[in-house]
């Protein structure tokens, strides 16, 4: 196998055979491709945080840096914390103003007051 390719004769070759084709031939070769580049495109779906990674966008070519993400996970991890600090507080005090009604109604056996 010859190592040592010409680059510019390769090139020089493929525009005299391309001069020596018929302009109709030409335009149907254009067609043909820009159909087949058409049906090539393909609509991806992706999860909700694929986003995040390197496969980003329909050409690969939006990255976010490092510290973007970063601010994103962080951000995402103190939303998680606040709600489930929300949910915590929001469920004691349920559970405190259920107990109030039951002390204030009566409903409530002795031995809760001894404890």
């Amino acid at each position: 196998m010859n190592k040592n390719i010409d680059t510019h004769l390769i090139k020089e070759l493929l525009e005299t055979s391309a001069r020596q084709i018929a302009p109709a031939t030409l335009e149907k070769l254009r067609g043909a491709r820009t159909r087949a580049l058409d049906h090539q495109r393909v609509r991806s779906t992706a999860h909700v945080l694929a986003w995040l990674g390197p496969n980003s966008g329909k050409n690969n070519s939006f990255h976010m840096s490092r510290w973007t993400n970063l601010a994103i996970i962080v951000l995402f991890v103190a939303c998680l914390i606040s709600g489930a600090t929300f949910w915590h507080s929001y469920s004691t005090e349920r559970e405190i103003g259920e107990l109030d009604v039951a002390i204030l109604t009566g409903d409530l056996p002795i031995h809760v007051y001894l404890d």
